[in-house]
């Protein structure tokens, strides 16, 4: 991989890992519940959370890969 490449996939890996981050969050808050009158803790809840995020990545991913092999 040359350094133009590197350049052009760079911003996309940085978005791609602050979206898993940022998912990464909302699952523990699915997890934790800190608001709710009786606190129960549901390993599927975050579970929906990560798979959601996994698909649109995947998605998004398919989609550019794609794109860069017609170019």
């Amino acid at each position: 991989m040359n350094d133009e490449t590197r350049k052009k996939w760079l911003p996309f890996a940085i978005l791609a890992t602050a979206l898993v981050v940022w998912a990464g969050w909302f699952a523990l808050g699915a997890y934790l519940e800190p608001s709710a009158d009786q606190p129960r803790h549901d390993w599927r809840k975050p579970l929906i959370v990560l798979a959601c995020m996994a698909a649109f990545l995947a998605f998004w991913g398919i989609a550019l890969w794609r794109r860069s092999r017609r170019m």
